[in-house]
């Protein structure tokens, strides 16, 4: 069952990711969850304190779903999940994604997508290497260049083709 507060951070979650953070009121958010606008300050304290823990709970349902994708053992698979993982994770997750789109200056959304990322780098120049690319590091640096790209295309639904331009990259990517 749903507790009060997390439908709160739910109906904040898909209004932020809607209208922007600086576009939404506590009094919208009150409104659009049924609640007592007060309801939300004893909950969170604070929008801020709202919008942090909309983050971090949204990072932490994201790496539930996908703990076990950095155990991928062969190198090509791994790397074709993370060229997926974009347009999966904005599917799963669209709000959220949209939301992280637009807070790409704030302090605790960008540490939680780096946290997010930490383990990616490292084990994408490994895949490459495995793989016989000559240039693993350079590899790494462009492939996530480019998710980065796409996932950004993908959370404001800005080009039609991210599907296929995610098929096109794996296509790049194959045994050496």
């Amino acid at each position: 069952m749903i507790t009060r507060r997390q439908h709160i951070a739910n109906v904040a979650l898909q209004l932020f990711g809607e209208r922007g953070y600086d576009g939404t009121s506590t009094q919208q958010i009150a409104k659009a969850a049924n609640v007592s606008e007060a309801l939300i300050f004893k909950h969170f304290g604070s929008k801020e304190h709202l919008l942090d823990f909309v983050i971090k709970s949204g990072y932490q349902r994201i790496i539930e779903h996908n703990r076990g994708g950095l155990l991928e053992e062969d190198p090509l698979v791994f790397i074709h999940s993370v060229i997926e993982l974009p347009y999966k994770l904005v599917q799963e997750e669209p709000f959220f994604w949209k939301l992280q789109y637009r807070l790409a200056d704030h302090e605790t959304s960008r540490q939680q997508h780096e946290r997010f990322m930490r383990p990616v780098p490292a084990r994408l120049q490994e895949a490459f290497t495995q793989l016989g690319y000559p240039e693993p590091a350079q590899e790494t640096s462009l492939l996530l260049l480019l998710i980065e790209a796409l996932w950004k295309i993908e959370a404001n639904k800005t080009d039609e083709h991210v599907r296929d331009m995610l098929d096109f990259i794996k296509r790049k990517y194959q045994v050496q």
